[in-house]
């Protein structure tokens, strides 16, 4: 890594910080796993701290990717709308570093923020449950920084893609939208006027592999066999799919032995998709920019 990567990274790292929205969505996820630990305590005092773990799944996937979100939407285009990115690469940053030093800053950010919930969530364990889980909170901490750096990649690479702020919140907010509201008629709503039927608990092998590809539905999958706690996608349903069939991963739909592309491991790969293959979009046509 470059001199100068690190460089743009600390800087935007110290930037995005600043940001009072996404610090207020920082204390809010702090805050609810401090509240959620104590609820749970008084409520059912002899719950197993593994078990527990598991309660984090819901506010991290509904806070996690906003907070992603909010601090990389501008993160390439804020420099030019200012115009500072003239001179940013009037510097030995290359646009290479540019685009490569605001990434590894937002994803250092919304990481901090995980972190600090996710070392929370330990200490309030040991004190409420009297042990500490600490494969499974490993694990679940790894799996959620993959989650926040995905979005944080996508809104760097809308960010470096496009023009204006407009477009670039218009874009982080439509794909929010398409994962959380709009995944099921996306989806199923084809499947539905190919079939004239919903999609079954064993449907047709074409849609597994398309429906995997929404990024909450990847970290629940993934993170039901880190912990022992069960966590269920943060999603719309509109009635398109058998409520058991949604609640259900690929690989337990699929009828017989799942093909690797449907197991549960990859969603890893789709969490992987998500952060590379957008943030490559927006390098190609940030570098064809002229600024």
């Amino acid at each position: 890594m470059s001199s100068q990567i690190v460089t743009v990274a600390r800087k935007d790292f110290e930037d995005a910080g600043r940001s009072k929205l996404l610090w207020g969505l920082v204390t809010l996820l702090v805050g609810i796993v401090a509240v959620g630990y104590t609820a749970i305590w008084y409520v059912d005092p002899d719950a197993g701290a593994a078990e527990v773990l598991g309660f984090l799944g819901f506010p991290l996937q509904t806070i996690v990717p906003i907070a992603a979100l909010i601090a990389g939407y501008m993160a390439v285009v804020g420099e030019r709308r200012s115009g500072s990115i003239k001179l940013l690469l009037g510097l030995p940053p290359n646009r290479t570093d540019v685009v490569v030093g605001k990434l590894i800053g937002r994803v250092a950010v919304v990481a901090t923020a995980i972190l600090l919930a996710f070392a929370l969530a330990l200490v309030l364990g040991a004190v409420f449950f009297g042990s500490v889980p600490l494969v499974d909170w490993l694990g679940f901490a790894a799996l959620t920084l993959l989650f926040g750096a995905t979005f944080a990649g996508l809104a760097v690479g809308a960010s470096a893609g496009v023009s204006t702020r407009g477009k670039s919140m218009a874009l982080v907010v439509g794909v929010y939208m398409l994962f959380v509201a709009l995944w099921e008629l996306v989806t199923a709503g084809p499947y539905y006027l190919i079939y004239d039927e919903g999609p079954p608990v064993e449907p047709a092998t074409w849609y597994l592999v398309v429906d995997q590809f929404n990024p909450m539905s990847a970290y629940t999958t993934v993170a039901n066999g880190v912990i022992e706690g069960e966590v269920f996608p943060f999603a719309f349903q509109y009635g398109l799919e058998d409520f058991e069939a949604a609640t259900m991963t690929p690989a337990e739909r699929y009828p017989g032995e799942a093909p690797f592309y449907l197991q549960d491991w990859f969603g890893i790969v789709v969490l992987l998709f998500w952060l590379v293959v957008p943030v490559a979009i927006g390098y190609y046509r940030f570098t064809k920019t002229d600024l």
